[in-house]
This record gives C-alpha cells, sequence and structure tokens, in this order.
C-alpha cells in the first residue's frame, strides 16, 4: 500500500449510506423509502457488473478515484473461490493474511477499510463468482431488505446491526485477518512464558467455528473483556490445542465457554497481565475438565 487507505476514506459519507441502506422499525430516523430506493440502487449496480459495484461502493466510500483505491489497499494473493468465500479453508485464510501484513490492527477493525479493499477487488475481479452469488445470496436472501444486509456484511461489516464484533466475524477476509493475528499473539505469548504453541497450533484452534465464532471473538468484545488480554486469550487457546476440541459442535461450544469462563474468573481478583502463568493454564484446565456441567449461552442473533 502506497497511502493510508483511511486518509482517502470519508467514514461519515459511508456511515450514512449503510444507515440508509437499511430499514429499523425501531429507530423513527429510519426510512423505508429511502432504504428501498437505495437498495434497488444497489441491486441494479450488481446486475450491471463487478465495475458498476466498485464505482458505487467508492462513491460512497468518498473516493474519486479507483486508481487511487487501488494504490491504497493489499493485493489478494490469488482469486477466491465462491466456495471458499463461504468460509476460506485453514491454508487459504493464512495465504490471505500473508498478504495483507502491512494492514494495521486500527484498519483491520474498521468495516469502511475492508469496504474499500472489497470495492478494489470486486473491481478487479478477485473472485471467481458473480457478486450477487458471493456477497448477497445464502442465509437469508429472500428480500432486498436481506441480500443488502448480506452485502454489507461480507465486505466489511454492518456496526450499526451487529456492533463491533461484526468485522470479527461476518466478513470472511476480516476475520481471517483477525484469526491469524490473534493465532501469532497467542503463540508469542505462550512462547514468551518458556512453553510452546506453534501459529499453526493456535490457528486451528481459532478457526474451528465453535471457539471462534459467537465465542471467543464476541465474548472478548461483550462478555468478559479480560479474555482479550494477551495472556488470558493464550492460556485459553493453548489448552484448547493441547486437549483437542469435541467432533460435534455443541461440545465444543461447552468446552470453549467453559474454559472462558474460569479464565474470565480469575481476572476478578487479579490483573492478567501480571498473572503467573501457570496459574492461568490451571484455570483454564480446571474449567475443560468441569466442560459438562455448563450451560452453554447462545447471544441472540443479530445477523438480520
Amino acid at each position: 500500500m502506497s497511502s493510508d487507505p483511511l486518509a482517502i476514506i470519508n467514514q461519515d459519507r459511508f456511515d450514512e449510506w449503510q444507515k440508509d441502506l437499511i430499514y429499523e422499525k425501531k429507530y423513527a430516523w429510519s426510512d423505508p423509502k429511502k432504504a428501498e430506493r437505495n437498495q434497488q440502487e444497489l441491486e441494479r449496480a450488481v446486475e450491471a457488473g463487478n465495475a458498476q459495484v466498485r464505482d458505487l461502493m467508492l462513491r460512497r466510500l468518498g473516493v474519486e478515484s479507483s486508481e487511487d483505491a487501488r494504490e491504497a489497499v493489499p493485493q489478494l494473493p490469488n482469486t477466491l473461490t465462491r466456495g471458499e468465500m463461504q468460509r476460506l479453508p485453514l491454508h487459504a485464510e493464512e495465504r490471505v493474511y500473508g498478504a495483507l501484513r502491512t494492514v494495521s490492527p486500527l484498519q483491520a477493525a474498521t468495516p469502511a477499510f475492508w469496504a474499500l479493499c472489497h470495492a478494489v477487488w470486486i473491481g478487479d475481479w478477485k473472485f471467481d463468482g458473480d457478486v450477487s452469488s458471493i456477497f448477497m445470496e445464502g442465509g437469508k436472501d429472500k428480500t432486498s431488505e436481506q441480500r443488502t444486509r448480506n452485502f454489507l456484511r461480507r465486505t466489511g461489516g454492518l456496526p450499526r446491526v451487529r456492533k463491533s464484533v461484526s468485522v470479527l466475524e461476518d466478513c470472511q477476509i476480516s476475520a481471517a485477518w483477525w484469526r491469524c493475528r490473534t493465532a501469532e499473539a497467542a503463540s508469542a505469548a505462550v512462547s514468551g512464558c518458556g512453553e510452546t504453541l506453534s501459529f499453526t497450533e493456535a490457528h486451528k484452534v481459532l478457526w474451528h467455528n465453535g471457539v471462534w465464532k459467537d465465542n471467543l471473538a464476541l465474548w472478548s468484545l461483550r462478555r468478559v473483556t479480560a479474555l482479550s488480554a494477551p495472556p488470558a486469550l493464550a492460556a485459553v487457546v493453548s489448552v484448547l490445542a493441547r486437549h483437542g476440541l469435541a467432533s460435534r459442535q455443541g461440545e465444543a461450544k461447552k468446552q470453549v465457554q467453559a474454559v472462558m469462563w474460569a479464565v474470565a474468573r480469575v481476572s476478578y481478583n487479579y490483573c492478567m497481565h501480571s498473572m503467573d502463568w501457570s496459574q492461568l493454564v490451571a484455570a483454564a484446565e480446571e474449567g475443560l475438565a468441569r466442560s459438562d456441567d455448563v450451560d452453554v449461552i447462545d447471544e441472540a442473533d443479530e445477523n438480520d
């Protein structure tokens, strides 16, 4: 990247576009007629082709030149298929992360940054399939409202509905970046404590849906923020990697939540950054041993 992508984005204009694209009954400002007009504009662009989608997104991001946009964002290592964009495999995530190493955490936490990237990638045909099938279809896609929300989530996130977790879970490429970044941090933290956890081992744990989606990613932001501390996160990942996860997702979810709760409880009395590593690991181990007794918490579905 030759310039800071965030410097060429008009964040307010992009936020306003997202607000006007969706309709939410609970908010007085939400205008169904305005949402319908904007959704029709998006659908027409999708039908017209990749260049039109790119140009619409760049315009709504306040970026005047597609060349400026292309110079500001990193390139994907290869074209991604429709199947990969439904769920990036482990090896594909690692290739993507390797190509996006210049991305900063601030950029990666900003949905508008990923929208800028996707605008360029769509325009450059970096996805093997039409825009509709990759970014709008699947899941809830019966109405224009649902298809529009799919598009916004998958091209960077929909924080107006899903808050900060959207960029961690809803967009395949941004989620891949955050999983790999978290795997590196966990591996480094464990190494700093004199033990071993490879990046590959950590990434494999985090890639498991029962670990990341609606659990570690969401809990570290909303439910137990102490889990964001590198030592705490490293202890969770290390113990899960050492013992392995249940093959059934429901059982795996129990294991993950039991370990997270156990580590979180320790944070009530101690600072995670100054705790002895063995104490954190012991808490995680104890939580895993009692996972059968855990009542799984399913967060409210905010994916509408």
